[in-house]
């Protein structure tokens, strides 16, 4: 994971993020146009349409698709800061651990509150949130002893926090209720329903925040690209470094967990296609990534909506099936780039 040779220019920033943007536009208006209840946006956004097709519009698929474009660009951005801390480019925000963490903690409310599990969405929010700060300190102490956050002894943690919460959800679901089990299945495949005004507020306040850290940061994540003595003797604080954007990455992906469960894939594949195409200055491939995630995660939520209604399938569902496929193909066509260059 070199940094590109491309300039981060001024000029090249605004064209790059220009793009994303207008990608991400197209990919919210189609979003909001398209469901199990066709809505004609046009004239629903005119104040033309009738009170049902606005009642769908504003108080079902605008929050639907708000917290889905949030919760992609704050994966993809996780993405991209974890590759970039860890030195791994198959490093992910839940290899980590959070989504075993939050899935525990949802889990539990899910047990706890049985047949009530579907009302209980403000408390099952409240653990999964708890369980990735629980995830998160566990994998911190793992990682840490012995001074310092080694990336290999920091991922190698994750992995191991993970598998263990993991293991406890089987456990939790193997004993539990027939409806029990059945949501719990459909917590740990991830999913967009309609969010309420406070997790929303979570969302606006935490995602851009988060951004705006990282963006802060990515000449550092430049620096941290070469290696770690490279760095150290151009002034960076890598120790620091680590301590920080893994502690604010890690509770910005927290708050996408307690909201939507976790949603594979957006944190892996999204940042490799950006990369791909923007190149791996920090500086400029960071909006892209955010903007690119959001509008990978507002499409794939729209075909969960659309392709068996009036069912809908979980999300996670679609951007693992989306995903994967895609990713291997991407690294396929990685390995024959560098093949023929060589």
């Amino acid at each position: 994971m070199s940094v590109s040779a491309r300039p981060a220019t001024r000029g090249r920033f605004i064209r790059v993020t220009a793009a994303a943007v207008a990608i991400f536009v197209v990919a919210f208006a189609i979003a909001l146009a398209v469901g199990a209840e066709r809505v004609d946006l046009v004239r629903a956004l005119r104040g033309e349409g009738t009170d049902v097709e606005r009642q769908i519009l504003m108080d079902l698929r605008l929050p639907r698709v708000a917290a889905a474009a949030l919760v992609g660009g704050a994966l993809a951005t996780a993405g991209v800061v974890f590759q970039a801390l860890l030195r791994n480019p198959l490093a992910e925000p839940y290899l980590l651990g959070l989504s075993g963490g939050g899935s525990f903690g949802a889990v539990l409310v899910i047990v706890g509150l049985g047949a009530q599990a579907t009302a209980g969405a403000a408390a099952r929010t409240g653990a999964a949130f708890a369980g990735c700060l629980l995830a998160v300190a566990l994998v911190w102490v793992v990682a840490s002893r012995g001074g310092g956050l080694r990336p290999s002894t920091l991922l190698l943690a994750g992995v191991v926090v993970n598998a263990f919460f993991l293991a406890a959800i089987a456990a939790a679901q193997f004993a539990a209720a027939p409806t029990e089990a059945q949501a719990i299945l459909r917590w740990v495949m991830g999913g967009l329903a309609t969010p309420s005004r406070a997790e929303l507020t979570v969302l606006a306040v935490a995602v851009p925040a988060g951004l705006a850290y990282a963006f802060l940061r990515a000449p550092s994540l430049n620096l941290l690209a070469f290696d770690e003595e490279t760095a150290r003797h151009l002034g960076l604080d890598v120790t620091g470094l680590r301590r920080a954007l893994f502690a604010g990455i890690s509770l910005l992906t927290a708050a996408c967990v307690a909201v939507a469960g976790p949603i594979g894939f957006v944190g892996l594949f999204v940042p490799h296609a950006v990369r791909a195409l923007v190149g791996s200055d920090h500086r400029v491939l960071l909006p892209a990534a955010f903007f690119g995630g959001a509008a990978f995660l507002v499409l794939a939520d729209s075909l969960a909506r659309t392709v068996a209604a009036p069912q809908e399938l979980p999300v996670g569902v679609v951007t693992a099936v989306i995903g994967a496929p895609a990713f291997v193909a991407l690294l396929a066509r990685r390995r024959e780039l560098r093949e023929t260059a060589a």
